[in-house]
């Protein structure tokens, strides 16, 4: 199984600080980002390939999305982050503020694409389907899926509330989400790496003060993937909501024979 769907990873179980936090966004090259952390030696890094497969790791950033209170959010963040050396995609691009408050020596790195309008449109072939409603009522008998769907509306919600943008999937959002980054790290003092992957290893490896790799720069292809993981969920939502008619249909053109045989060996007693 692909990506997004399956995750065999065991989460660390130590208390190690996170080290590096990647702020680009989705389809910006983030899981091609996390096998490069790796490589060098910044792993594991938490993607949100290993958050959809799991519920509860889902739930508990919409909670700490919601949460007001500073000391109890980043003690939910740490529950999530704890023992990893880097994140990317999200969570990193919802709590940035709070992980640089919570691991101040952690590096930063925008990874982004060449320009607003092909981030949007590719962000548009990917997540289109699972930001809308036919996703949450499709896959409604399965947890993951409603989840899902539940973070999505929230980043939604959460960014209108942030950046005042109510598409997410337009050129203007990215460069509104871009322009705010650029603008805490420097209010903050804050050294930031922005990055392309096209770039390849140099500028990465030079800003995290780590050897470049003797191998090409991961070129990790998720639209493939979220092509292949679109065609799952569609197929197992129906297939659920296809084992329900089966089990109502059978009830009802069966009921009354059951019910009358039940009735029959009751009586024999």
């Amino acid at each position: 199984m692909p990506r997004f769907i399956t995750d065999s990873r065991v989460a660390p179980t130590d208390k190690a600080p996170l080290r590096a936090i990647g702020l680009g966004l989705p389809r910006a090259a983030t899981s091609s980002l996390q096998a490069a952390f790796e490589e060098i030696g910044y792993g594991p890094c938490l993607h949100m390939a290993q958050i959809i497969p799991h519920p509860e790791r889902l739930q508990l950033i919409i909670d700490a999305s919601y949460e007001k209170d500073k000391e109890t959010r980043h003690k939910m963040l740490h529950t999530l982050v704890d023992g990893y050396a880097a994140v990317c995609d999200v969570p990193g691009i919802l709590f940035y503020k709070d992980f640089m408050e919570m691991f101040p020596d952690a590096k930063l790195v925008l990874n982004g694409r060449p320009n607003p309008e092909a981030w949007a449109q590719s962000a548009r072939e990917s997540f289109d389907y699972f930001f809308s409603p036919w996703f949450y009522y499709v896959g409604f008998f399965w947890s993951v899926d409603r989840h899902w769907y539940r973070l999505n509306m929230r980043v939604v919600e959460y960014y209108k509330e942030l950046y005042n943008e109510p598409t997410i999937f337009q050129a203007s959002a990215y460069t509104t989400y871009y322009k705010s980054v650029r603008d805490d790290a420097k209010a903050n003092n804050w050294t930031l790496l922005e990055f392309q992957a096209e770039e390849g290893w140099a500028p990465l490896c030079k800003y995290l003060k780590q050897d470049v790799p003797d191998k090409p720069f991961p070129r990790v292809n998720e639209r493939k993937t979220f092509q292949v993981v679109k065609r799952v969920f569609i197929a197992k939502g129906l297939l659920s909501w296809m084992a329900v008619g089966g089990i109502i249909w059978a009830g009802w053109s069966q009921g009354p024979w059951l019910l009358s045989r039940l009735r029959g060996l009751v009586s024999a007693f």
